[in-house]
């Protein structure tokens, strides 16, 4: 009984976020777009969007307390970021910095905790049409 309630609470867990995507702290991440834990590539310019249960506030971001850095080590910050919606679920866009590497994308919300996205970083050739590898639109005004 106990060995069943153990591989439920395993599996359950390993549902809770995307494969390959590492979180410390109370930062819980749903959903990358494009689809990088799929193996979908980004580009220098593009905008990606992260789902997942907050990212802070929009004046840490701002202020770079919270913040993301893309491979080479030691990383360069995202472009810009925004979060556009707060809640249900939260979603924070960020744009892919020219110069990045494909490597891990470290992301850290300032009193939340920390995120570790493996990224697959593409030339500036057009990426073929793949469903769930569109970049997202960018932030409205």
């Amino acid at each position: 009984m106990r060995q069943a309630l153990f591989l439920s609470l395993l599996a359950l867990a390993a549902c809770a976020a995307p494969q390959g995507i590492r979180t410390t702290g109370d930062l819980r991440l749903q959903a990358v777009q494009p689809d990088v834990v799929a193996g979908c590539a980004v580009r220098a310019g593009d905008w990606m969007a992260l789902k997942g249960n907050t990212f802070g506030t929009q004046a840490d971001w701002d202020e770079g307390r919270s913040y993301a850095l893309f491979p080479p080590t030691p990383g360069l910050p995202a472009e810009e970021a925004e979060i556009t919606q707060e809640q249900g679920p939260a979603t924070l866009l960020l744009r892919v910095p020219e110069g990045a590497e494909s490597g891990v994308l470290r992301l850290h919300v300032e009193g939340v905790g920390e995120a570790e996205i493996p990224l697959r970083v593409e030339g500036a050739s057009p990426q073929m049409a793949v469903p769930g590898c569109e970049p997202p639109p960018p932030p409205t005004p």
